[in-house]
């Protein structure tokens, strides 16, 4: 038989008071951005908690309101430690309305190497972020370079953290299966790239760069998207193979990062259809 909505398994804890140590991790979520100091990743949302708990990622623990839990218990395995609360309580402890009604904490990864994560030879799309700062921008381009079939995302030093709270539910949590990149050093990665045969593509605002429509990507190609205000460093575009632009109409003088992201990843993709990106490596 199973559990009334009042009963707690023993994997499931109840809590009940504000001050009770266990919640620490989900303490003031709206202020507090200490996680990526301390190893940790937080992910919000019935989908994104789902696609975690999938995840190869070690999972501390699980908050579930008790609005939430009846429709969410099914996804959660025996070996994860949750902690229900109610929802007035979850609001109080992360510091906003909380309306999602689940929480869950987990064990960050170290950083890969790109030649860990990346094949050695045929097609292949790369998307580096020169210190992206706006979270939202961060995780749009990581879902954009999932859909697309992109290898990697790296981001230099600089950019917002491609795993907080608000990446991960706006990325969808794509960042736990796509191999993300935080490099500190740009033109270090750039010469390891190079070294991997990548050609990488700067997109730019200059009427002086090469139209979108006319330009043949190559097979390894490495697509650079700049700062939301200053765009790609120079000393970067100094290094790329090819500088690009999206010609635009009607005295527009610019696209938002991620829809410019998502246009020139089609015309890459739509160059090399005939590749599977989801092929073993």
């Amino acid at each position: 038989m199973s559990p009334g909505p009042e009963s707690t398994p023993p994997h499931h804890v109840r809590i009940d008071s504000l001050d009770d140590a266990r919640l620490d991790v989900y303490r003031h979520l709206k202020k507090n951005n200490q996680n990526r100091h301390h190893n940790l990743l937080i992910a919000e949302g019935t989908t994104v908690v789902e696609r975690l708990l999938r995840s190869d990622y070690v999972v501390r623990s699980v908050l579930v309101t008790d609005s939430k839990f009846p429709n969410f218990s099914s996804r959660l395995s025996g070996d994860v430690v949750v902690h229900r609360v109610t929802r007035n309580l979850a609001s109080q402890l992360v510091g906003f309305e909380f309306h999602l009604g689940v929480l869950a904490a987990a064990e960050r990864k170290p950083s890969p190497l790109i030649e860990e994560v990346v094949s050695a030879t045929g097609g292949s799309l790369i998307i580096l972020g020169d210190h992206i700062t706006d979270q939202q921008n961060v995780g749009l381009l990581i879902r954009i370079a999932a859909a697309f079939g992109a290898e990697a995302v790296i981001f230099s030093g600089g950019s917002a953290d491609p795993f907080s709270r608000r990446v991960m539910r706006v990325s969808m949590a794509n960042n736990l299966q796509l191999p993300v990149i935080e490099a500190q050093d740009s033109e270090v990665i750039f010469r390891q790239l190079k070294r991997l045969n990548y050609k990488p593509c700067a997109t730019v605002l200059d009427d002086a760069a090469t139209t979108l429509g006319d330009f043949i990507f190559p097979d390894r190609t490495v697509l650079v998207f700049g700062n939301e205000s200053h765009g790609i460093a120079s000393a970067l575009v100094s290094q790329c193979s090819s500088s690009l632009t999206i010609p635009m109409l009607r005295g527009t003088d610019s696209l938002n990062i991620s829809i410019a992201a998502g246009i020139f990843c089609y015309a890459y993709r739509n160059q090399h259809r005939n590749e599977d990106p989801d092929l073993p490596k």
